[in-house]
């Protein structure tokens, strides 16, 4: 069987690849709360199961779960799966996560039918990253249609709690040895291979003040009004922050063609009425840090800020709670499995690659500190617009992407 053969039996499959990613879209794995892993483990269990997978439920023991701080329901059951062709042969693992972020802008189509709208496939997690496991299986369709072996042992695990992190689905799995060689993650843009991804820090501060009537306000402590220092301090430091630059290259933006750690004050609550003063005033930074950056001195630095800031403020308190939600990812863009994949693309769409990172961040840097190598590539692109409204993929781009994935399994030389 040749290979220009296996490419033309994507015409008779396309559409079950379209209408699995459908299947997968129509299923809300929203986390949080996250609670219908049971479900989209039943379908996709039955997928691999039809194409003689070994498969395995992995659920992440609830003393696990009780370090996530969300508001989550159900069992966090993961999904592994194994297919032996020999034993000589090397492992390769495919990564894809099953929760998808919430809906919260009006769309212009139903965010949970994956509707087909000129040649793309819209719906929410069909970049993010369902519709890499749609791809994935469509791969593995056609080699089983054709009688191909693969030149690997295959694992695929579908994961839980990626979109929320500090201990999702795959940590569990890179824990217990689940994870077989190299890994390819599905995340991101179809012909960018990403070679870097951002660390990622969660901090909640709390300032704490003394409520009263607004006419009593001599025997009270404005919260809101005693923030004012705080968000001074943390301004300095944001601007501190965003003048460092990674060696890592990034899509070229107004601020440079290298990644740039992040720095955001994304929530702020505080009062209850017009006529009592706040007794309280709660505020969430998102900080996103390079690989270049080690992870307990920026905790330092914002510890340091708040500490500058109750020196001018008269609260009470200033409580803060940190949570690292994922390591920072650095890859060598020379390392093999990042290569074949690179090539596999080459080989199919006659284009090479673009290897940047992004200040985006993902649970394999855990992974790769477990001592695999990982190559990162999607199925979406620019125009995708994931975790935002009308989130699609192009159905071609899915093609083009199961076609490079039997390219790598079955035909490139090893």
């Amino acid at each position: 069987m040749s290979e220009s053969e296996a490419f033309k039996l994507f015409e008779k499959f396309t559409n079950e690849g379209i209408r699995i990613l459908q299947d997968l879209v129509k299923i809300k794995t929203v986390v949080p709360p996250g609670n219908n892993y049971e479900e989209i483990v039943n379908y996709l269990e039955s997928q691999f199961s039809s194409l003689g997978f070994e498969t395995e439920r992995v659920t992440v023991p609830e003393e696990k779960i009780k370090e996530i701080p969300s508001p989550l329901e159900g069992p966090r059951v993961n999904l592994v799966v194994n297919k032996s062709f020999g034993d000589d042969k090397p492992s390769i693992t495919f990564y894809a996560h099953t929760d998808v972020v919430p809906v919260e802008e009006e769309w212009s189509v139903p965010p949970f039918e994956g509707v087909v709208k000129e040649g793309r496939i819209y719906g929410r997690g069909t970049s993010d990253m369902k519709g890499f496991i749609a791809t994935v299986l469509l791969a593995l369709k056609v080699i089983q249609e054709l009688g191909l072996e693969p030149n690997y042992n295959i694992t695929c695990v579908m994961c839980t709690d990626e979109e929320i992190g500090v201990y999702p689905g795959v940590y569990y799995l890179a824990d217990k040895g689940y994870i077989k060689g190299d890994v390819i993650c599905g995340e991101a843009v179809h012909q960018i291979i990403g070679i870097g991804t951002a660390g990622s820090i969660q901090f909640d501060v709390t300032i704490k003040g003394r409520s009263a009537h607004t006419m009593m306000f001599f025997n009270a402590i404005n919260a809101i009004e005693n923030t004012v220092p705080v968000l001074e301090e943390l301004l300095k430091l944001k601007e501190r922050v965003m003048e460092r630059r990674s060696e890592v290259p990034s899509i070229p933006t107004p601020f440079g063609d290298r990644m740039m750690p992040l720095f955001s004050i994304n929530v702020i609550k505080g009062g209850v009425k017009e006529n009592i003063i706040p007794s309280d005033c709660k505020l969430t930074v998102d900080r996103r840090y390079i690989s270049e950056e080690d992870e307990d001195d920026v905790i330092a630095e914002f510890m340091e800020a708040i500490e500058a800031a109750k020196a001018k403020s008269k609260v009470l308190s200033i409580e803060t709670n940190v949570i690292r939600v994922y390591k920072p990812l650095k890859i060598n863009p020379d390392v093999p499995i990042v290569k074949k994949l690179a090539a596999a693309v080459k080989h199919v769409t006659g284009g090479d690659v673009l290897y940047i990172g992004a200040s985006g961040a993902t649970d394999m840097g855990y992974v790769a500190e477990k001592g695999h190598d990982v190559a990162i590539m999607g199925v979406g692109d620019l125009l995708s617009n994931s975790h935002g409204a009308d989130e699609s993929i192009n159905i071609e781009d899915m093609v083009k992407y199961a076609k490079e994935l039997v390219h790598l399994l079955c035909f490139q030389k090893i």
